[in-house]
């Protein structure tokens, strides 16, 4: 299927067990190697898997996934009801013949709603600036949160204006990323 195609073919669904096999090779064809692929399913094995959302086109082959997973934000902030509730997106992956047709930016924006929705109030990323800056992500903002990946890549989305505040604090990754839980 040619990247040109209309996004009116796509679906986005919640992913299930059963698709465990079909998100491996969406991943590893999208980055060109399993090291991804492995990530997301020691992160679903486990159980660090916040949402995992898929795109699907008519013929129901999936086509794009992204990865919403549990962060743990260890901040001297918190809000009225708790710690501040944060997750990180990683991957967000498209079959290459599907690439730049607009798949990527449905799955986070979609999955940024879900994630609003849900009462997360921040989300983390690691990925290029340029790319993710458009749907709001800030690496000054993320600047005041030390991370193993810590610089120009790893960007911050407040889903609540505000929460992160203007302090700092240490964002902590599960094992599967190979840090320090």
């Amino acid at each position: 299927m040619s990247a040109a195609r209309g996004m009116s073919d796509i679906r986005l669904r919640t992913a299930t067990d059963a698709d465990t096999t079909d998100i491996a090779a969406v991943v590893t064809a999208a980055f060109g190697r399993p090291d991804e692929a492995d990530l997301v399913s020691r992160l679903q094995a486990d159980g660090d898997v916040v949402l995992s959302l898929l795109a699907e086109d008519a013929d129901g082959r999936i086509v794009g996934h992204a990865l919403f997973g549990r962060l743990e934000l260890a901040t001297g902030i918190v809000a009225d009801d708790g710690p501040v509730r944060s997750v990180f997106l990683a991957p967000v992956s498209v079959l290459p013949d599907r690439q730049h047709a607009g798949i990527g930016s449905m799955l986070i924006r979609f999955g940024l709603s879900r994630m609003r929705s849900s009462g997360r109030e921040a989300v983390f990323v690691l990925g290029d600036p340029a790319y993710y800056a458009r749907f709001g992500f800030d690496a000054e903002r993320a600047a005041a949160f030390d991370c193993q990946w810590s610089g120009p890549h790893l960007m911050a989305l407040e889903l609540v204006a505000g929460v992160l505040g203007n302090g700092t604090g240490t964002l902590r990754y599960p094992a599967a990323f190979g840090g320090s839980r």
